[in-house]
């Protein structure tokens, strides 16, 4: 178990990924639900993680202020005396929160020895051992530690360059040589080159490099995009039904929070190949050439832990672009990323660009139904979902909304309606393989299929559960559920086969496995 669990809004996963990090390697254990493996039921790790842990950071945002899941997480924690809230946007926190002392991350440059994090730890400590927080200790840190985060923000850069003297009086005495934004440029890719570039500077590296990378989006136009026609066909706020009116603007801004965050994931890459390509996209002549690079290496590698962070990289940077293979990641990046607001609405514009209206209207439609299931209206992201998809035309598109469909159903414990959901998702992601042979979507294929067993198991049908993943693990080599889900799973060898199969709950008592003539599609009581 864990000792720090970590509560956010879905939309801020890649802003929350920095810190989770940071704890980590500051030594903490900690919980949050990029933890859940394929196939767990996460409303229950979820309880039992939260209900586990000695300390809860509550990530305040714009997202999470509005979320109910975010609001009754910190509820808990704060009656327990678990709370410890952190500021990531300036916000007004909601009603019984305001007198908890938040620390403000709104400036933080995102590394593991950055000022605010020994601050947290300082908090995060006293609840994990059990003893009250020394107010006057953290207020004398915080005053001590917030004096120097503007001077350490401003200097932590121009010292790779310029260098300190002993003693450190270059601090007070700068050299009269000007540090132009060039050699600055050019001593955080050697460093990048090298794989020693910190969090802080790659953030500073991305700020530098994000005008090239994005082109025009980088420009503070916000004349109205091509993106959607108005009109009363497409809905855009969920609560008063008021028409989309997209801009350049708004675009930009998803762009370059998707750019900021992936290019500061992905600079801290193993491999020098992607660290190199990730920079070169700032630069026109190269930009083709590496995009095919990162999309051939993402490809080849779908276990890598960033693999989803170069789908978003290739998919806000072509897009920026007008590149096609900007379109195909946002693509990936809607099946990898399938809760993230921003990636459907560049993959709206995208769509738009390209004259796919239809689909554009749908992935806009898909992005409100993300933001509604965050603020915890679930009744109307299910009826955006079910809006959204006969509007998206490829089976890649309809995979994820189908699988969200089947989420929603299974928090109301609709076991038969979930079940249907996940065997039609299960079908989409075969579909997409066999028409893009690429590995792209296959972890979100086997998380289907195990969702799929569960809740035919659920709903009573155990028996075609049994068989769904016998095909499933003949045809896709999917493991079995996790063991809090099912019993404990029974290793049964196959006739004629040295396979060993883990199944779910009374599986041991079913015939054995079926002749390969019985397809996937042949159990429609499950669709």
């Amino acid at each position: 178990m864990a000792d720090v669990f970590i509560s956010y809004a879905s939309e801020d996963r890649g802003r929350v990924r920095p810190l989770a990090d940071a704890l980590q390697q500051r030594g903490f254990k900690v919980w949050w639900d990029r933890s859940l493996a394929s196939g767990q039921d996460y409303t229950a790790v979820i309880e039992r993680e939260l209900k586990n842990a000695k300390a809860v950071i509550v990530v305040w945002t714009q997202s999470s202020t509005n979320s109910t899941f975010v609001r009754d997480e910190a509820g808990r924690a704060r009656d327990q005396g678990r709370l410890v809230p952190v500021l990531l946007d300036n916000v007004q926190l909601p009603l019984g929160f305001g007198a908890f002392q938040a620390e403000d991350f709104t400036k933080w440059n995102g590394g593991s020895n950055a000022p605010q994090m020994q601050i947290l730890e300082e908090a995060l400590k006293a609840k994990i051992e059990g003893r009250d927080v020394n107010s006057a200790e953290i207020a004398r840190k915080r005053r001590k530690l917030m004096a120097r985060v503007r001077l350490v923000s401003v200097l932590t850069v121009i010292a790779l360059v310029i260098g300190i003297a002993a003693g450190g009086r270059y601090l007070f005495d700068p050299p009269k040589t000007e540090v132009t934004q060039a050699d600055l440029r050019a001593e955080l890719l050697r460093l990048l080159a090298e794989g020693q570039l910190t969090p802080e500077q790659a953030i500073q590296l991305a700020q530098i490099l994000e005008a090239g990378a994005l082109g025009e989006v980088s420009s503070t136009d916000s004349a109205p995009s091509p993106m959607v026609a108005e009109g009363p066909e497409m809905r855009g706020a969920v609560s008063d039904g008021a028409p989309v009116e997209a801009s350049l603007a708004s675009f930009q801004n998803d762009a370059s929070e998707t750019y900021r965050t992936a290019f500061a994931a992905l600079s801290q890459h193993s491999s020098a190949e992607v660290r190199l390509a990730v920079a070169q996209m700032s630069q026109p002549e190269t930009r083709d050439a590496v995009m095919q690079t990162l999309w051939t290496y993402a490809q080849n590698n779908p276990d890598d832990p960033l693999r989803d962070q170069i789908y978003l990289l290739c998919g806000s940077v072509g897009e920026a672009n007008d590149s096609p293979l900007g379109q195909r990641a946002l693509e990936v990046a809607a099946n990898v990323a399938t809760n993230d607001p921003a990636v459907w609405r560049m993959l709206s514009r995208s769509y738009a660009r390209t004259d796919r209206c239809s689909e554009a209207r749908g992935a806009a439609l898909v992005s409100e139904a993300v933001q509604a299931q965050s603020a915890g209206d679930t009744a109307a992201a299910e009826q955006r979902l079910q809006e959204a998809l006969p509007e998206l035309e490829t089976p890649v598109l309809r995979a994820p909304v189908v699988s969200n469909l089947g989420q929603i159903a299974e928090r109301r414990d609709d076991w038969s309606s979930a079940s249907a959901r996940y065997a039609e998702a299960y079908r989409l992601r075969e579909q997409s393989s066999r028409q893009a042979p690429a590995r792209a979507a296959e972890r979100e294929l086997q998380a289907d299929a195990q969702q799929l067993v569960i809740a035919l198991d659920r709903s009573g049908r155990t028996r075609e559960a049994c068989e769904r993943l016998r095909q499933a693990q003949e045809a896709h080599n999917v493991a079995a559920p996790d063991q809090e889900l099912l019993d404990a799973a029974r290793a049964k060898p196959t006739p004629g086969s040295a396979r060993v199969w883990s199944l779910p709950r009374n599986c041991a008592k079913i015939a054995p496995r079926p002749s390969a003539a019985c397809a996937m599609s042949s159990c429609n009581s499950a669709r």
